[in-house]
């Protein structure tokens, strides 16, 4: 298997989307609910505030999201899959979540909110190609103390090459392939934000990743 193109990502994950909760108990089973509720945590968000979670996926987030910025608030959810965003939609509907937009977007042209206040991506951008381009229009987007927060998969450091072999095919079905272990979205994210957490979790099989942004409109940190 090679880099996914965008039409076969979106073919992958509109197949996967019903079956897709499944697929992830083991990853819950791991404890990684509690790091994406520690992760929105470190988000800061309030009352009021405007939140973009990219790749939401099936919308594991977007309750916590959406408690956190309040009826007043706004959660935007962005994925490119159809069927992925439908079922984030059930499960928001079925959890009286009314502060939710959605929005079919590749994430690397998605334009941004003029109120977005924070972005966050879990298990998402480490499969985008472009995902650099994705984390400088992130930074370009946000106010000066906005925060960005990865969690997500990476080339474990020190492992034997058959226990990642073995790792790469329990996670192929999400369209895992060894072609994306060079794919370090928490790097880009180091060259542009303030870093305020990073954690490995998995024996360093996974990551979270909190960034602050300094400065609005800093020209070397921008994209025109």
């Amino acid at each position: 298997m090679s880099v996914l193109d965008t039409d076969e990502v979106r073919r992958l994950y509109d197949r996967r989307a019903g079956s897709y909760d499944l697929l992830e108990i083991g990853f819950r089973a791991l404890g990684f609910g509690r790091h994406q509720a520690r992760l929105i945590e470190g988000l800061g968000l309030s009352p009021g505030d405007t939140v973009v979670d990219l790749c939401c996926g099936t919308g594991v987030n977007l309750e916590r999201l959406s408690g956190a910025v309040g009826e007043a608030g706004t959660v935007v959810a962005v994925d490119l899959s159809e069927g992925m965003l439908r079922e984030a939609q059930t499960r928001a509907s079925q959890a009286g979540l009314g502060n939710i937009d959605f929005v079919q977007a590749d994430v690397r042209e998605f334009n941004f909110p003029a109120a977005t206040r924070a972005v966050l991506s879990t298990f998402g951008l480490e499969m985008v190609p472009g995902y650099e381009t994705v984390v400088a229009r992130t930074y370009a987007a946000l106010p000066a103390g906005g925060r960005l927060g990865l969690l997500g998969l990476k080339r474990p450091e020190g492992w034997p090459d058959w226990l990642i072999e073995a790792g790469v095919a329990l996670t192929s079905p999400f369209g895992v392939s060894r072609d994306y272990e060079d794919f370090r979205p928490w790097v880009a994210a180091n060259a542009r934000f303030e870093r305020v957490a990073y954690r490995e979790y998995l024996a360093s099989a996974a990551y979270s990743h909190l960034g602050r942004s300094v400065a609005s409109g800093d020209a070397e940190r921008s994209v025109g």
